[in-house]
């Protein structure tokens, strides 16, 4: 009970916490006073109660919730047990277990539906392998119990067939919880994400991207392939487009994360293009979402059709830091956050706010794309950054997003789907070992012919072997003799030198 009570102690000593007592009320706030022998005092109630305080768990029939932030389990303060590895090692095999199979599944479809009808292949593709192995990766190993989402504003409707999914890059984690948020309104398995070129490599996981219809970009990198990014995107939309089936495009125009390095080369091209210097947030570029919208209009979408669709996302435990370059995607100050490491250790954070605004592309390029496209939409990103920025501010700040600001938030937690797909893997992994287990009894049967080849062999090595030293050891003074009687011919009278057969 006095460990319980110094814990909410510390806790209250970091950020404001919701108290039960026994008179049903709950007081938000820091309590006044929390002694050692569990005797604490409210501002609503003077009557001292004689249990430790409990921390309430959040109130789930509101729209506005208070959260604690927790810290982050697994993270690189603390020490990972064997159950750690062996939940880690579980997670992995789940993911891959789930990626093969939308692999196969995958190949099917591009072999036998699509030389038939490509709108129903890209349906098909859609429906039973990209749901599927988001429902499988994402909503299972991944983010079995994930955190809660705290949603506000315009969410992607799943129905619409061209959509274009923006939003701020802090960590490598982003793309998993914006495909959770999608999951929360069945547009899951129309997300086509425009991820580095790096990827396209990765066993399984790039071989399935590049079959859905994933676009890479190489970002100019030395080691990647030589190609023009913008081209790559139209064309990779223009394609996507042609499906006619429902599509939403995620792409985060910061390009990279933020870090020190990446806000120091953003602040000096900010200033060079003159166009606003944000201080949580790097200037979003412009070339690749204009590129978007000129893929779906190539295949004959109306600009009235295209919803760009604006995400702020923050975690809990954001304070606002900016790492140096050499953290990767640790923090120093910021801890909880999640890294793709954390998530694996089964570390996700307490919740995720994100905020969607939408808007039609013909708002943002009034109409016409083509005439000073690139123009309109820079000043439509910057405006939208800049208020991205004060939203960051003020996450850092309060813990949540100005409510005047976003309006009406709801808070959820997606279902699980670990049961089915852990089945699948267990398939998987059975069939692998029955498939290792008869190639050890083939092994074990043709153990005795390979011995007994391997004794033939090694016995005419023993006879051969010798033989030819010895030949070789001949073969050297023959050469020898040979030699001196050839000097010796060339020294000799011409008598002796005259060609054979002829006595004059």
């Amino acid at each position: 009970r006095d460990a319980a009570a110094q814990y909410l102690w510390r806790v209250a000593q970091r950020s404001p916490t919701r108290v039960s007592n026994r008179c049903g009320n709950r007081c938000a706030g820091t309590p006044r006073r929390i002694q050692r022998r569990g005797r604490h005092s409210h501002h609503c109630c003077s009557t001292p109660k004689t249990r430790a305080p409990m921390a309430a768990a959040p109130r789930r029939d509101v729209h506005v919730t208070q959260w604690v932030a927790r810290p982050a389990l697994g993270s690189r303060h603390e020490e990972m047990g064997l159950l750690g590895v062996a939940k880690v090692v579980l997670r992995i095999l789940l993911v891959l277990g789930a990626t093969a199979s939308a692999l196969v599944a995958a190949c099917l479809i591009k072999c036998l539906v699509f030389p038939i009808d490509k709108v129903i292949g890209r349906a098909w593709l859609d429906r039973y392998v990209v749901a599927a192995w988001a429902d499988a990766v994402i909503g299972g190993p991944i983010l079995p119990r994930g955190p809660a989402l705290k949603l506000s504003g315009e969410l992607p409707a799943p129905e619409r067939r061209a959509g274009i999914l923006i939003a701020n890059h802090q960590l490598d984690t982003d793309w998993f919880y914006l495909w959770d948020v999608c999951r929360v309104v069945g547009a899951h398995g129309a997300l086509k994400i425009v991820m580095l070129d790096d990827m396209r490599t990765v066993p399984l996981v790039g071989w399935i991207a590049r079959l859905v219809g994933f676009i890479f970009v190489s970002r100019r990198k030395r080691h990647a392939r030589p190609q023009n990014d913008v081209e790559e995107i139209q064309r990779g939309v223009s394609e996507i487009a042609e499906g006619q089936a429902p599509s939403l495009i995620l792409l985060f125009p910061e390009g990279t994360t933020v870090n020190e390095e990446a806000k120091r080369k953003s602040d000096q091209y900010a200033s060079s293009k003159e166009r606003p210097r944000h201080e949580l947030l790097l200037a979003p570029r412009t070339a690749g979402f204009v590129a978007a919208c000129r893929g779906y209009v190539s295949r004959g979408v109306p600009l009235e059709d295209i919803i760009v669709y604006d995400a702020t996302m923050a975690y809990a435990g954001y304070r606002g830091e900016v790492p140096a370059w050499d953290l990767g995607f640790e923090r120093n100050d910021d801890v909880e956050l999640p890294n793709a490491a954390k998530l694996f250790k089964g570390a996700h954070g307490d919740h995720v706010r994100v905020h969607v605004n939408a808007y039609r592309a013909s708002e943002i390029f009034e109409g016409d794309i083509r005439k000073d496209g690139d123009q309109k939409a820079t000043t439509w990103l910057d405006e939208r950054w800049v208020e991205k920025n004060s939203r960051l501010k003020a996450y850092a700040t309060t813990g949540d997003f100005d409510p005047a600001d976003v309006g009406e938030t709801v808070l959820l937690k997606q279902p699980a789907m670990l049961l089915p797909f852990a089945l699948l893997t267990a398939g998987w992994l059975g069939s692998l070992s029955f498939a290792a287990f008869v190639a050890f009894l083939a092994f074990l049967v043709l153990l005795p012919v390979l011995l007994v080849t391997m004794c033939g062999a090694f016995a005419c090595c023993l006879v051969v072997v010798p033989c030819i030293g010895l030949g070789l050891c001949a073969l050297g003074p023959l050469a020898a003799a040979k030699r001196m009687y050839d000097h010796d011919r060339r020294g000799a009278s011409p008598l002796l030198r005259r060609a054979p057969g002829k006595i004059f």
